[in-house]
Formats: C-alpha cells, structure tokens, sequence
C-alpha cells in the first residue's frame, strides 16, 4: 500500500489552539513572541508570554529571537523600542526552559527537514538558503519539543508537515 502524500493541509483541519492556555508543558515558537509583542494573534498569547516562565523555547527560538538585535537598523526610531520589548520577554525566559539539542538530535532534526523538504519541494527543487534555514531550525525545535514531551505553539505550517511525519509530535496551531 502506498504511503499517504504529505503537504500542506488545511488550517482549519489542525489541532488549535484554544481560548485558554493549554495544559502540560508548552515550547513556543518564535512567531508567538513576535505576534504577542506587536499586539496581534489571540488573546491566549498574551497569556503565554505572562506565563513564560513555565514555558519552554529551543535554542533555535533563541535565535530567531535576538536575531533583530543585529538585523535592525539602529538609526530607525522604534529600532531601541522593539529591541527593547524583546529584550523584555528574553530575560524572562529561565535558562534551564531553553532546549538546546544533543549531537544525536540535530541529526535527527537534519533528516525531518531533509523529509519535510522534499514532500513540499520534491526531489529536484531546491528551497532558498532562507527557507531551508527556516525548516532546519523549526525541525530542530520538533525535535527538542517531543524529547521534553512539550506541545509546540506556534502558526507556522511546517509543523503540519513535521506532525504528518511524527503524528507523536504536539502541536497547536493558531491564526493571526
């Protein structure tokens, strides 16, 4: 018998993420941040960030997190105001709720987003350097997530994919 295809599947069709926070450990994406910090998305992630303290984040999230400190232009007016809110939240993050993979761990991340890729891209596509950088560090965050048994918060549909390959794999979805 044929294995299923993998793509993209309805949102509407994916584990979502409720009014309330969810019960169990949580990792949040770097979207929920991002999201809660200018004001948008569901009310539920302004209640994450509050609770952050008893929330997980990956390395790579880490990342993707402080990644404006150097990106910014800061000669722009809101350069130091936008830092700043980021700034904020990151110190709020407990350093032992920060997952940083083991070596056995970023291999299995490469091969989820090597899998991953080629379902959506298929075999003779190449994925920019951005995109295939983005599907490796929330591969990676996957991989993290589910070794601390922690269900993923994010909006980002590459972990549709990820849950397709490892249905083990919690996620909660959520729109802006």
């Amino acid at each position: 018998m044929a294995k299923p295809s993998i793509g993209y599947r309805d949102r509407a069709n994916l584990p979502a993420l409720g009014t309330s926070l969810p019960r169990g450990p949580v990792l949040l994406d770097s979207n929920v941040f991002i999201n809660a910090l200018a004001g948008r998305g569901p009310s539920v992630l302004q209640s994450l960030l509050a609770n952050l303290t008893s929330s997980f984040i990956s390395g790579p999230v880490l990342l993707e997190l402080t990644w404006p400190r150097g990106r910014l232009d800061p000669a722009h007016p809101d350069t130091a105001r936008i830092i700043a809110k980021f700034d904020q939240a990151i110190a709020r993050i407990a350093p032992q709720k920060i997952l940083v993979p083991t070596t056995a761990q970023w291999g299995e991340a490469g091969e989820l987003a090597g899998h991953a890729t080629r379902a959506v891209a298929g075999a003779q596509r190449s994925l920019t350097t951005a995109e295939r950088m983005e599907m490796m560090n929330d591969a990676i965050t996957a991989i993290v997530a589910s070794a601390a048994g922690a269900t993923i918060i994010t909006q980002d549909g590459d972990f549709d994919l990820f849950l397709q390959i490892d249905p083990k794999l919690q996620v909660l979805f959520y729109d802006r």
